[in-house]
């Protein structure tokens, strides 16, 4: 194995073992709340789903970026990939309106106007750089 691949696993077993971590403090606060616990193979199950699932989601946000032939992932890209969670939805909308850069003067060239006699403004997209 070379010390590039070998980097590259003990990285991701890092961030593997900062899911652990994380998933076993989360359930430390439920069973608190509800009167319960969770044995070790359960978290070690949440864990590993919840790894799992953002490797899915990274592969799904990068086939939107790369769709819309862009190398930057957007806040629209994370709207689409939980379009059908309506709450989700509604709360990643909520943060990605907070992270919006403000709107205020601008440098740089003068903003056409288009067919409709605006000049489009729009809110810029918040980006996550994928490259």
């Amino acid at each position: 194995m070379d010390l590039e691949t070998e980097e590259e696993l003990n990285h991701k077993q890092s961030l593997k073992a900062a899911v652990h971590f994380t998933v076993g403090r989360i359930c430390e606060q439920v069973g608190c709340e509800y009167g319960m616990s969770f044995s070790k193979q359960v978290i070690a199950t949440l864990s590993e789903l919840t790894v799992r699932q953002f490797e899915v989601y990274t592969r799904d946000l990068e086939a939107f970026a790369k769709h819309a032939r862009r190398t930057t992932i957007i806040a629209e890209d994370v709207k689409l990939l939980v379009r059908r969670n309506k709450h989700l939805l509604e709360k990643v909308s909520e943060i990605a309106q907070g992270l919006e850069k403000p709107t205020g003067k601008k440098r740089g060239r003068k903003k056409s106007k288009n067919a409709a006699g605006t000049s489009g403004d729009a809110p810029e997209p918040t980006e996550i750089d994928i490259s």
